[in-house]
């Protein structure tokens, strides 16, 4: 064990000795935790069965109860699943009990008290649906029998009459329709008076007879089976629903307790974690301490050995010490004794300076180019200030000037037309200064993204209501159909100026009677906006070159010889790539543009680790 790896093999296993209790108890205690979680979801298991079992019931009594199957087949898909629910329930009751590993007395008597209630609420339903069947519908059970008779009777027998008949079927509807038993009395009054009128005629059919007795039993016996199923307020019906309520309770009780026991628990196993992790890390510490100085020092003496050596310029040797019994020290203190007569310290040196001539030259180089986009920049927004910003400010100073000077002599549709003149002259303007003062921010990366959640239809409806006036007077339509669609993310500001640019270009690049509709559609993830116009289009080179410029582009003369910067697309790519977007462009000349992109519509790993 005179080796490094030696030593730290046996400071290994102190220490393994050490954290081992820890671990195992640490194992322990999280079996006891998964154990506790286990039984709680077993109770959500059953929990949950159980409301489905009773939902399955309310489901059998609204829609089965109606159906034919019902009463043919004595079963229905919707019976099925409520017995299936219940086998479940049953089995989940059974596995709590399996999963109580602290055999809590009180937990067992409260599932004791849950099953019995649980048996007692699927006896009382396989009643109630049993009274049901017996009960019938349309041509089924009691009452297909009730129905038959009264169909013979009402088919023509001797003795009684239509009208008898027809009262008689009155009375029964009032019957099933208000459940008012003083509608069953005087149905069976009257039918007491016919049978006595029935008995009194010697010329009576006693068929007659017989079926008039057979439809009042079989009415009877429909009121009989009525009354004991019951509704929400009697019957078993109201028996079914106060065991679920029992159960309700029962339930919310078990899941206390065993919330309540896992608390403790929980509380318990961290008090002894703690007092655990403490002592460990402490015996740790210590063996570390102890263990490490005595591979530590032999490694520091040969540390300053060697630091003496440099000092002095590399000058005497290594000695070994005898009284150290580390291999790897003998053969490092060989080793470095052989590298010191070949060091060269002024190679050394060149190879120092020569690295910071290279980082001084890439530092050079940078500032260069840096200098030179700069200068671009700047003679870039002062070609525009000189040439464009004055053209457009000299347009709207005409028009001002002429209104001011010939108001008196100016008719009033003059007046309303280089009002209109004014109106559009100031909206390039605008949009001018916009897109300039876009441009500058993003060029000097001075452009913040600020991401949030917005509906997009708001910002597409600004837009066309901003170039409403300015279609209408060349006579083009802007259309857009609204539908539901999840919020978009992203910099609400910078998307409203990509929408507004894209409108803008599509006004510039049509003719009379052309259109221009919006479209959004939904992604995975995103949204895909489309601004299409019906205007001139562009070559595919054009088209190319516009799609893969990544710095501002020659303006191109609209439709009315409408100018521009040239700056506007350059921005809007920018401004898209920012929040995590792209663009696309499907033009073909003479047939009009359409450029498309997409807008986040969540949170993504991408807009969240994304720095724009």
């Amino acid at each position: 064990m005179n080796t490094i790896r030696g030593r730290v093999l046996i400071a290994f296993c102190v220490l393994f000795l050490l954290i081992g209790p820890f671990l195992l108890f640490a194992f322990k205690s999280l079996q006891k935790i998964d154990n506790a979680k286990t039984l709680r979801e077993r109770v959500a298991v059953f929990d949950g069965n159980r409301l489905k079992a009773d939902n399955k019931f309310f489901q059998i009594l609204d829609f089965d109860t109606k159906s034919n199957e019902f009463y043919s087949d004595k079963s229905s898909k919707s019976l099925q699943e409520y017995h299936q629910y219940i086998e479940n329930s049953k089995k989940a009751v059974a596995s709590i009990k399996a999963a109580n590993y602290n055999a809590n007395n009180t937990i067992d008597k409260r599932l004791s008290r849950i099953s019995s209630d649980l048996e007692a609420l699927n006896s009382k339903i396989t009643h109630v649906l049993g009274l049901i069947q017996q009960k019938g519908f349309k041509n089924y059970g009691t009452i297909g029998r009730m129905r038959q008779s009264i169909h013979q009777l009402e088919a023509g027998t001797k003795g009684i009459s239509l009208e008898e008949v027809l009262q008689l079927r009155r009375l029964e509807k009032d019957f099933f329709l208000r459940k008012d038993q003083s509608y069953a009395k005087t149905l069976n009054i009257f039918c007491d008076n016919i049978l006595i009128k029935l008995k009194s005629d010697a010329e009576t059919d006693s068929e007659t007879v017989v079926l008039l007795e057979t439809y009042r039993e079989n009415f009877n016996l429909i009121t009989h089976l009525e009354k004991e199923i019951g509704n929400g307020n009697s019957g078993m019906i109201r028996e079914i629903q106060r065991i679920n309520q029992r159960l309700n309770g029962q339930v919310a009780a078990l899941y206390k307790m065993v919330d309540a026991d896992s608390k403790i628990m929980i509380g318990s196993i961290k008090s002894y974690l703690v007092l655990f992790f403490t002592i460990t890390v402490l015996f740790a510490i210590l063996s570390a301490f102890v263990f490490s100085s005595h591979i530590a020092k032999p490694i520091n003496t040969l540390i300053s050995d060697m630091d003496s050596i440099v000092q002095n310029n590399f000058e005497g040797q290594l000695k070994r010490n005898r009284s150290i019994k580390i291999a790897e020290i003998d053969k490092l203190t060989g080793t470095y004794n052989g590298l010191v007569s070949k060091i060269k310290t002024q190679i050394n040196a060149l190879s120092e300076k020569n690295k910071s001539l290279k980082f001084l030259n890439g530092k050079l180089v940078e500032s260069e180019n840096e200098l030179k986009e700069a200068s671009r920049i700047k003679d870039k927004f002062f070609s525009i200030i000189s040439h464009d910003l004055r053209g457009h400010t000299g347009n709207v100073l005409s028009l001002a000037n002429i209104l001011k000077d010939e108001k008196e002599s100016l008719k009033k549709e003059e007046k309303e037309l280089f009002i209109k003149y004014l109106s559009d002259a100031s909206q390039n303007l605008q949009l001018l200064l916009d897109n300039l003062l876009n441009w500058a921010k993003s060029q000097m990366n001075d452009h913040e993204v600020s991401k949030r959640s917005f509906n997009i239809f708001q910002v597409i409806q600004k837009n066309v209501l901003l170039f409403k006036e300015n279609a209408a007077r060349k006579n083009i339509s802007i259309s857009y159909e609204e539908r539901l669609v999840p919020n978009a993310y992203a910099d609400k500001d910078m998307i409203d100026f990509v929408i507004r640019n894209l409108l803008s270009n599509a006004l510039k690049f049509t003719t009379q009677g052309d259109s221009i509709l919006i479209q959004v559609l939904e992604g995975t993830s995103e949204l895909i906006i489309s601004v299409k116009d019906t205007g001139i289009g562009m070559s595919e080179k054009q088209r190319k070159a516009l799609l893969n410029s990544t710095k501002e582009n020659n303006s191109t003369k609209g439709t009315h010889n409408e100018e521009g910067t040239g700056l506007g697309f350059a921005i809007c790519k920018d401004f898209i790539q920012r929040n995590n977007g792209s663009i696309e462009i499907d033009s073909k000349l003479d047939h009009g543009s359409t450029f498309s992109f997409t807008v986040p519509t969540s949170l993504t790993r991408e807009s969240i680790l994304r720095v724009s």
